[in-house]
């Protein structure tokens, strides 16, 4: 668990808005987020279009903790996939913001290909700068025909469950498991194993608020770039899956901007990267005690 500096409320709303406030921003979507963030993650009833935007220098000077300055720049990029249509002006006042906070954060290349709506780039910087993707450790090596047999066998575990529980998510959604013909690769099972870990559905304003928490749950420091990839193809809709049909805005439906904020809370309670535990050693176990033991908290919604 990390704490929430609700001290630093005020000052960093202020910074997203002046990153956002370029041609004629913040739009109405990225407003929606920042408020989102003052009550869901920050816990404070502030009203974001009362506050004035804080420049560079100015929020530097209020927010001098390293962590909390990383996590700053990460949000200042989830705005700018949430930018439509995209401006290139607000990829250089980040790097304006970034330098002032002495960040350096290389998914600022790909927010930038999202901004510019460079698809092609986007595509190739992401999978240049992308961090190693979790791998469940059981599965390190296995042949895909042996992977999913041990993936169906998870509906012989107890009720209640871990495992029942990651086997009942593919049956809900009617899925192919990891090594089936369409069913993904090896990557999808410890990815898979936090949706129900967490408590988030398949789509997008699940996809990425369960990103969002991870990323949470690691202080900044493991995850953004899958979360990154999850915002350009939920977000800006600009990443080729062969799985997924990419969405533009999926920020601004009602209730994901309060979603996504609320991930960002809870994941900040977690003791664990629960990606990156070994799910399968812990398939028999009742599923609220492995929770309970990560400090998993429950959704509000």
């Amino acid at each position: 668990m990390r704490p929430v500096h609700k001290e630093l409320a005020e000052p960093v709303a202020r910074g997203l808005l002046g990153a956002a406030a370029v041609e004629g921003g913040p739009t109405e979507e990225q407003f929606g987020i920042i408020q989102a963030l003052l009550h869901g993650y920050f816990g404070v009833d502030i009203d974001v279009g009362l506050l004035e935007p804080l420049d560079p220098a100015g929020l530097a000077a209020a927010v001098t903790d390293p962590k909390s300055r990383h996590r700053t720049v990460e949000l200042m990029i989830v705005l700018e996939f949430s930018r439509h249509p995209g401006s290139a002006a607000m990829a250089d006042r980040v790097e304006e913001y970034a330098a002032a906070l002495g960040v350096e954060e290389k998914m600022q290349i790909v927010a930038r290909d999202a901004l510019q709506s460079a698809r092609a780039e986007l595509n190739a910087d992401y999978n240049r700068y992308h961090d190693p993707y979790d791998i469940e450790p059981r599965f390190a090596g296995v042949e895909d025909a042996e992977m999913a047999t041990r993936l169906r066998a998870l509906e012989h575990c107890p009720p209640g469950s871990l495992g029942r529980a990651y086997f009942d998510f593919y049956q809900r959604y009617n899925l192919k498991f990891p090594g089936e013909p369409g069913g993904g690769d090896v990557i999808f099972v410890a990815h898979d194993f936090t949706h129900v870990l967490a408590g988030y559905e398949p789509d997008g304003p699940g996809e990425l608020s369960l990103q969002a928490m991870l990323v949470s749950a690691t202080d900044g420091d493991e995850h953004f770039s899958n979360f990154c990839v999850s915002l350009s193809l939920h977000e800006a809709g600009m990443y080729d899956s062969d799985l997924v049909k990419d969405k533009v805005g999926t920020l601004a439906r009602a209730g994901a901007a309060e979603e996504l904020a609320e991930a960002i809370r809870r994941g900040a309670e977690c003791s664990a990267d629960f990606a990156r535990i070994d799910h399968l050693a812990r398939a028999d176990e009742p599923l609220e005690d492995v929770r309970r033991d990560l400090s998993i908290p429950a959704r509000q919604a």
